[in-house]
């Protein structure tokens, strides 16, 4: 068995409304899918969903360092993942989101080949269903509090406050306040900055005002170049801080430790190159004790599904994000009907467990190219 062809599809897919967070606003979602095909007749799904502030890719360069790098899957047998995803990287350094999308379609195509949910690939499941909180984007203080009432009345228990505001920090710690006040205490808030703090001192500064509002942690309160100065935020403001930007793979993720400059780490498929990374990251994670969040770029339901596939699997995981579907108007699956107020459950066919709406593809799609053996 081995793959014969890979379809690159560029699609732009509409937010139901802007997303705002600390460094930008984003009308809607790029992503470059990725079909493989094999000579046994079965296909698999993968997504690449760029940020050119986390990862340094941009969607039209995705799309380009693809058609570079999928070759490399050509005349290869996808059980043989790991020798296939080593091929890919000795084509080209870096590009982990180009890369997270091979990854994810070879695990789609092996577990439609196997029978088996790309869960049961990753070692078993460690959970019966996932829990996931609602993401508030960058507004004014009472704009943020009627989108969490919201989220809460359509039954969240957490929320997730994007934040940021360098030049004036003092306006963040009203938005948890108003939250805060608008919420009560029984409902959980966490705080991303998106490196908007940029610096430690002000991180702290901002990080201690918002205690009296007990977020269950700050994420990514400085710029993602500086570890140090993370370590230096996590020892001096108190609460939980979790690392996002900063910590892309398992070589990250082990300087972070030894610099214990987190308690907590996000896990997104975009920066660590696919699920196999992910796993990686994860390991290290796990013996340093530290505990992983899986979360999202905004993903459609290709790289969303391979998200709680991947959360679904790992002991260590303990908090979810991936809301990409409930965010957009349109989407090229049906993982949206899966959600269940705050509870989502994993699609249960082989593989990603669904089949991509190819007519919804073909509304957003621009230019196709097939790379064929």
């Amino acid at each position: 068995m081995k793959i014969i062809g890979i379809e690159i599809i560029p699609v732009r897919l509409p937010l139901t409304e802007p997303f705002v967070i600390s460094y930008g606003t984003f009308p809607d979602v790029e992503s470059a899918l990725v079909r493989i095909e094999t000579d046994s007749g079965h296909t698999g799904w993968g997504e690449a969903t760029p940020d050119p502030h986390v990862t340094g890719e941009t969607f039209g360069g995705v799309v380009e360092t693809l058609k570079v790098i999928a070759p490399a899957l050509l005349g290869r047998d996808p059980h043989d993942r790991t020798a296939a995803m080593r091929a890919v990287d000795a084509r080209c350094g870096g590009a982990p989101t180009a890369k997270a999308a091979l990854d994810i379609a070879l695990h789609d195509v092996l577990g439609r080949i196997t029978g088996l949910p790309v869960w049961a690939l990753l070692g078993g499941r460690a959970r019966d269903h996932l829990t996931i909180s609602r993401v508030v984007s960058m507004k004014a203080p009472d704009a943020m509090a009627a989108d969490a009432m919201r989220h809460v009345a359509a039954g969240f228990r957490t929320v997730k406050l994007k934040v940021g505001d360098f030049n004036n920090p003092r306006q963040d710690v009203q938005r948890v306040a108003a939250v805060r006040e608008a919420l009560g205490p029984e409902t959980r808030i966490k705080i991303d900055v998106n490196q908007g703090w940029r610096t430690s001192g002000v991180a702290i500064a901002a990080a201690r005002a918002m205690a009296a509002y007990e977020p269950e942690y700050i994420e990514q309160p400085v710029d993602w170049r500086d570890l140090e100065g993370l370590a230096d935020v996590r020892r001096a403001c108190g609460l939980p801080i979790m690392a996002d930007e900063a910590l892309h793979d398992a070589r990250d993720a082990l300087r972070a430790v030894q610099l214990r400059a987190c308690d907590l780490i996000n896990i997104k498929l975009m920066k660590s190159g696919g699920l196999l990374g992910a796993l990686a990251l994860n390991a290290i994670a796990e013996t340093a004790g530290i505990v992983c969040q899986v979360g999202t770029m905004v993903e459609s339901s290709i790289a969303s599904a391979a998200g709680l596939h991947l959360a679904l699997a790992l002991d260590n995981v303990h908090t979810v994000e991936m809301g990409g579907p409930l965010m957009l108007a349109e989407d090229i699956g049906p993982l949206r009907n899966h959600y269940n107020r705050d509870r989502v459950t994993v699609p249960s066919g082989p593989g990603l467990g669904f089949e991509p709406d190819e007519a919804v593809i073909a509304r957003f799609a621009g230019q196709r190219t097939w790379i064929r053996a």
